[in-house]
């Protein structure tokens, strides 16, 4: 632990250059009140962020330890690291193992040029303005609202493995692993397999006042063959779920509790 009670993940030996933190649920990385900032204060040291958690995902979060680590991390990020994320869904995915293959369209709020960049490439300047104007055209999707992602065929290609953990009947328990990093891209396909996130505010429909905070858990990340360690090595940080969502259960019934 720091002394702000953030907990310090064991890191695998010859990770010296590296930190990793069990993130909580709730808690922003950048800014003000961020983890970052947070932690440089907490240790003296000038870390720099590996890799990003939105604010409603917990688990494991990596730092590094100086620009050298940065680079490298960076360069082995595509090619060798995976990372293994845990959900609790509204509805049990069918079939129970998969892989979602599915282009998302972003609309983020602090790089909108992006979002006509891709809408221009796929269907022209003005098909694209009138998208942007919020009219519809032909049977093109609309474009997601300011800070969300949809599937939409002008978005950018994305893939993401899963597996039924535990059917739990009107829930489940699922693991995802992205083969790409798109923004919201886990919480946007499970709702594209019927089965959102459960509480996601964003693309849970069925979310209501009542309905828990949603768990999207960072459980695993895996480094294979870091720089300085034998081939076939790999560096693995593990951070276990929260206790309050191993034993959480949603009534019978299928409502909100």
């Amino acid at each position: 632990m720091t002394g702000t009670g953030i907990e310090i993940l064991p890191s695998p030996e010859g990770a010296e250059e590296y930190l990793a933190v069990n993130k909580p649920a709730g808690r922003i990385v950048h800014g003000k009140d961020g983890l970052l900032e947070e932690l440089r204060a907490a240790t003296g040291e000038d870390l720099a962020l590996v890799h990003r958690l939105d604010r409603e995902t917990s688990g494991v979060l990596l730092f590094a330890r100086g620009a050298a680590a940065l680079c490298a991390a960076h360069a082995a990020w595509v090619r060798d690291v995976t990372k293994v994320y845990l959900a609790r869904t509204r509805g049990v995915p069918s079939p129970s193992e998969g892989v979602v293959n599915a282009p998302v369209l972003e609309h983020r709020t602090s790089k909108p040029e992006l979002l006509r960049r891709a809408l221009k490439a796929a269907y022209g300047p003005a098909r694209a303005g009138h998208l942007l104007a919020g009219r519809r055209v032909g049977a093109v999707p609309p474009v997601p609202p300011p800070g969300r992602t949809a599937v939409h065929p002008a978005g950018r290609p994305a893939a993401t493995a899963y597996r039924v953990v535990e059917d739990r009947g009107a829930t489940a328990l699922v693991e995802l692993v992205p083969e790409t990093g798109r923004m919201h891209q886990l919480r946007v396909h499970l709702a594209h397999l019927g089965t959102p996130l459960l509480g996601d505010r964003l693309y849970d429909a069925g979310c209501g006042p009542e309905t828990p905070a949603p768990l999207l858990h960072a459980s695993r990340l895996a480094w294979k063959n870091p720089p300085g360690r034998p081939e076939g090595s790999a560096w693995i940080w593990e951070a276990p779920l929260p206790a309050e969502a191993v034993c959480w259960r949603l009534p019978a019934s299928g409502g909100a509790p």
